[in-house]
């Protein structure tokens, strides 16, 4: 088969190689153009995930940080005046009882 200058199972084989060579080269730029295009893409979605990360959890954070500083307060507040005088209460109710028993086995014993 006889194509102008192609003429011979050689001048095929370079058509065939000239033609895959620009096929991919034009494969290539096409792939880089595309991922230039999603790694710019992917760099602006990733900058607007920042942007609405600032803008709506950090005043949520700063709102838990608060709440957690007053809920601190609060407790330390309760077991300051609930708390503490209950069980020193307590302990002193507690020590008095033990002493009763001890005082009651020293009288016990020496009147026995």
């Amino acid at each position: 088969m006889e194509l102008g200058w192609v003429n011979t199972p050689q001048d095929w084989r370079d058509v065939f190689i000239m033609a895959f060579m620009v096929a991919g080269t034009l494969l290539f730029l096409v792939g880089i153009l595309f991922t230039i295009v999603v790694g710019g893409m992917a760099f602006a979605t990733v900058r607007k995930v920042k942007r609405v990360v600032s803008d709506s959890v950090q005043p949520t954070l700063e709102n838990v940080r608060e709440t957690t500083e007053n809920v601190r307060g609060t407790v330390a507040f309760i077991s300051d005046h609930a708390v503490t005088p209950v069980v020193r209460t307590y302990g002193i109710f507690a020590g008095a009882r033990r002493f009763v028993v001890v005082v009651s086995r020293f009288t016990r014993r020496s009147g026995d």
